[in-house]
């Protein structure tokens, strides 16, 4: 296989990363080819909000394809206007837009009203912006991915630009709401979610290895007046809670997302487990129903019989189901409730405890929305 073309990007600095520093190009590209986060064929769109994170993200694609050549569909410029900051938001819009014609690059927008959103479905006005953001995107994502110069290959890619800042908040976030080993295991570098693949590429690179990336490649990015307070708990994290926590531990990124390593090493060994398990305790499968041995489940830890659910879900689901630890314990309860027993899990799946077996099954027909993976 011959090596991939190592060109600058027209009018810019860009190199090969050295190794023996600590800059964000590094990061991003080691975590690259760790998880194939940027396809070789079909199209790619990033998340700009205008905000430095996003930014840095836009630039540093368009040169690491300028370096190697991929995407080899193309890389598009996705901007989501929330309509929540007046004039503001219209210039964040059109700044975004600007910077994508310099670059050189596919500009997509769309405008969303997250309040009505709100009012409509009791939301917090955070998480119906953050639906409202990734569906929006991922309507971006689809139509960039049909034009690419190899549509058929893969799934819709959507790049965003979560940090490790953002992850050690969100760990701490979910540490503090109550989550198990999976939701410990922070935010993952790829992510699929019907039909759309979710890509971090700075989910090593820290905040300050962005900001020293924009000063010196001579970036401006907008500010935020509202100073980022669409979600009150993060902001309490990031501006009180983790302030605090420092006096005691300077450290406490690094320790946090260096716990997060540990439960996401312990969460793929019992996925493993699990997907290794499961043909034996399964006594028939058919298009959207899997039966299972109940018996046969209760020999095993109620730990690994819960991942063993997850997989039984993301089949019938084609992914991974947004379930609360409520949701899986539902699930477990039946394998020793009376036959008839029944629950009921969202988009469409029911479970049913019958004589030796808990049968689960999915509704043909139901709408399947995108989760946002979130920044809790």
């Amino acid at each position: 296989m011959s090596a991939p073309s190592l060109k600058p990007p027209r009018g810019s600095k860009a190199v090969r990363p050295n190794p023996r520093d600590e800059r964000l190009e590094l990061h991003a590209e080691r975590l690259i080819a760790a998880h194939e986060l940027i396809p070789r064929e079909g199209s790619i769109v990033v998340g700009v909000s205008g905000g430095p994170d996003s930014v840095a993200l836009l630039d540093f694609l368009a040169a690491y394809r300028a370096r190697h050549g991929v995407p080899q569909g193309n890389l598009v410029a996705g901007h989501v206007n929330h309509g929540l900051r007046g004039e503001e938001s219209e210039a964040d819009a059109a700044f975004v837009e600007e910077l994508a014609a310099r670059l050189g690059i596919r500009f997509m927008t769309s405008r969303i009203d997250p309040v009505a959103r709100q009012r409509e479905r009791g939301e917090s006005l955070e998480e119906a912006a953050r639906k409202l953001r990734y569906r929006e995107l991922r309507r971006m994502a689809v139509e960039a991915h049909g034009s690419g110069t190899s549509a058929a290959a893969g799934c819709a890619r959507v790049a965003v630009a979560h940090t490790a800042d953002d992850q050690a908040e969100t760990i701490l976030l979910r540490l503090i709401r109550g989550a198990g080993i999976t939701g410990l295991s922070g935010m993952r570098p790829l992510r699929k979610l019907h039909g759309l693949e979710v890509a971090r590429p700075f989910l090593t690179t820290t905040k300050r290895h962005v900001l020293e990336y924009l000063k010196r490649r001579g970036l401006v990015y907008r500010e935020d007046s509202s100073n980022q307070t669409t979600d009150p708990r993060r902001n309490f994290v990031r501006l009180e809670l983790l302030p605090r926590i420092r006096t005691m531990n300077p450290s406490i990124q690094e320790t946090l997302l260096r716990e997060s390593a540990l439960f996401a090493e312990v969460d793929r060994y019992l996925a493993a487990e699990a997907g290794r398990v499961l043909p034996g305790v399964v006594l028939a499968r058919e298009r959207g129903k899997i039966e299972l041995d109940a018996a046969a489940l209760l020999l095993y830890p109620e730990l690994l019989c819960k991942y063993i659910f997850r997989y039984v879900l993301r089949e019938l689901n084609e992914d991974v189901l947004d379930l609360s630890t409520a949701h899986i314990s539902a699930l477990h309860s039946l394998l020793t409730s009376h036959s008839g027993r029944a629950a009921d899990f969202p988009q469409g799946i029911k479970a049913r405890r019958e004589r030796g077996a808990l049968v689960v099954t999915k509704r043909e027909g139901e709408p399947e929305g995108v989760e946002a993976p979130s920044k809790p």
